[in-house]
């Protein structure tokens, strides 16, 4: 049995040395430069997707403009087309919130590993 307090403790117990412990260091550099090329990989293809989403919102936007000044009250096929239209769009701007949430912790994680550790 080992109490916290006890003094014999093991000399080579580190866990109070956390801030100072080059080995986990070393691999925390070594994940990241890992993962680093995926992680740049997937934030070019979230910034293009939310390109391509920016891009569709902007064309439903001109067509739901253009669908307003059609009097598409008296065609129930033309009201359909606009509800669906309008779905569309909704779906695409949640679309591109999630993506912006999922490139600014992309973003929040590449700038906390490049930040230096404390130094003591």
């Amino acid at each position: 049995f080992t109490s916290i307090g006890d003094e014999d403790e093991d000399p080579t117990d580190n866990t109070e040395n956390l801030c100072e412990n080059p080995t986990r260091d070393i691999l925390t550099e070594g994940f990241f430069r890992l993962f680093k090329p995926v992680i740049d990989d997937l934030d070019n293809n979230i910034r293009r997707a939310r390109l391509s989403q920016l891009e569709l919102r902007q064309q439903l936007d001109e067509l739901s403009v253009e669908m307003k000044n059609l009097n598409f009250e008296n065609d129930p096929q033309l009201h359909e087309k606009f509800k669906r239209m309008v779905h569309v769009k909704q779906k695409v701007v949640v679309i591109m919130n999630i993506l912006q949430g999922a490139q600014e912790r992309l973003v929040t994680l590449c700038q906390q590993q490049e930040q230096p550790g404390p130094t003591s």
